[in-house]
């Protein structure tokens, strides 16, 4: 009788927030102002709000409770921005291995950035703070893989109906488009204006590995230092940071105790056919020890550990529409494969390719679409070594998503996932979401 009460009060949540936009129809089939790309108003993460200035009205404004009688505006002026949003989820397994039951849960993201110069203090200075919290019972593995199919509510890790601050970081502009940041990094955060990744898995794709495609070497919250260089055409990121999780840590006495990971990207902005396109490649080094696969056969008492880890990687974009009356909306092509050495590293090569950005073959610049396909080629001596007690394998899946925007501050989504899981004896998972965003 409780189950079901819960699957009616669902459902109930669901509707209201369809019927919010079915009762204006011009809300769906209209113009609307553009809905923000999961971003904050620093100046490291870029918003969209074309369309929006000068709006009027509940249903057209940018935020649910709108300009606060002119106090969010004032406060944006002087270097004071706020966006919080609350996510829910609900999503199950249609065919595969495991419970098979729907489950519900709800993600509240609030991004602050403190600008300097507005503030009056100094120049080129940025405070930037992401605090999250999830909660609700619904599974973040389903069907048994090995990677999270809905990374909003399996991250932050380990700490479900907890207040966690994953970015405290400060920026510092240095020069011609140089910057050097220092602090805690949520490594999402950095992937927020990328119209393919990020998106904290609300905003675009919902599996862990098209929302940020996991190294093996890169903490879910790592703390450390990045430098950005403006080199043209070329620009230039070196990035420092511990080799440990920092998720639940935010004045540790230990950093760097186990070791260093070094990460270095190279990319290059040019066009080609007169549409952005992106090159791009990434080397990350860890001296941090890790678990040598080729001793788990002989039992964990006996497992010893090795030292020294790389992964790289290459990556491609190009935008294959683009809008010439909203700027930041385009979609396109993303392709990205990497290489690792394989042990202690639990990934040996992978590769990630799909379609997606802002629908704008639909004539919809604020909906958001992603086809997206990956392969995980894992550890071969990972899976020599639990063979023939555990069959492993690599994992590979399809996730398609659709965003509409009802509002500009409220979206209602659809999600898709077809995954071959890394057990050998699990059928293959199909799983069905739904979820809604409610920019506050």
């Amino acid at each position: 009788m409780k189950q079901k009460r819960n699957d009616i009060i669902r459902t109930i949540l669901f509707c209201t927030t369809v019927l919010c936009g079915l009762l204006n129809p011009t809300l769906i089939f209209g113009q609307l102002g553009s809905v923000q790309s999961g971003a904050t108003k620093s100046s490291a993460i870029q918003v969209d709000t074309s369309g929006t200035a000068g709006s009027e009205g509940f249903f057209n404004q940018e935020y649910l409770t709108g300009n606060w009688w002119g106090t969010r505006s004032f406060l944006e002026d002087r270097g004071v921005n706020f966006d919080l949003r609350y996510s829910s989820t609900y999503q199950g397994l249609l065919t595969g291995t495991g419970n098979s039951n729907f489950g519900y849960g709800g993600k509240v993201n609030a991004l602050i950035a403190l600008e300097t110069d507005k503030m009056g203090l100094w120049k080129g200075g940025n405070f930037n703070f992401h605090l999250e919290y999830r909660h609700g019972a619904a599974q973040t593995n389903l069907g048994g893989t090995l990677f999270s199919v809905n990374t909003a509510l399996f991250l932050p890790s380990d700490s479900p109906n907890q207040l966690v601050a994953t970015s405290i970081n400060y920026t510092q502009r240095i020069g011609n488009g140089h910057r050097i940041s220092i602090g805690k990094f949520n490594p999402i955060d950095i992937y927020a204006s990328d119209p393919f990744y990020g998106g904290w898995g609300v905003d675009r794709f919902m599996n862990i590995v098209l929302v940020a495609p996991p190294s093996g070497l890169v903490p879910v919250v790592f703390m450390g230092a990045i430098a950005s260089f403006n080199l043209k055409p070329l620009n230039l990121s070196v990035f420092v940071f511990d080799p440990k999780d920092r998720t639940n840590d935010y004045f540790p006495g230990d950093l760097f105790r186990t070791g260093v990971n070094l990460a270095i990207n190279a990319s290059k902005v040019t066009k080609i056919s007169g549409r952005k396109t992106t090159y791009g490649i990434t080397g990350i080094y860890s001296t941090a020890e890790g678990t040598d696969f080729s001793t788990i056969g002989n039992g964990v008492v006996n497992t010893s550990t090795k030292k020294g880890a790389f992964n790289i990687n290459v990556q491609f974009k190009h935008n294959l529409q683009e809008s010439s009356e909203f700027p930041n909306a385009a979609w396109g092509l993303s392709f990205k494969t990497a290489i690792s050495d394989g042990n202690p590293n639990y990934v040996r090569a992978s590769m990630v390719a799909g379609l997606g950005g802002k629908a704008l073959f639909f004539g919809r610049h604020q909906d958001s679409f992603g086809l997206g396909y990956f392969y995980y080629n894992l550890s071969d001596v990972l899976e020599n070594s639990f063979n023939p007690m555990i069959s492993i394998e690599n994992e590979s899946g399809l996730e398609l998503y659709y965003n509409y925007s009802l509002t500009p501050w409220l979206y209602l989504g659809a999600d898709l996932q077809y995954i071959n899981p890394f057990r050998e004896l699990f059928k293959n998972a199909f799983m069905a979401g739904l979820r809604t965003q409610i920019q506050i």
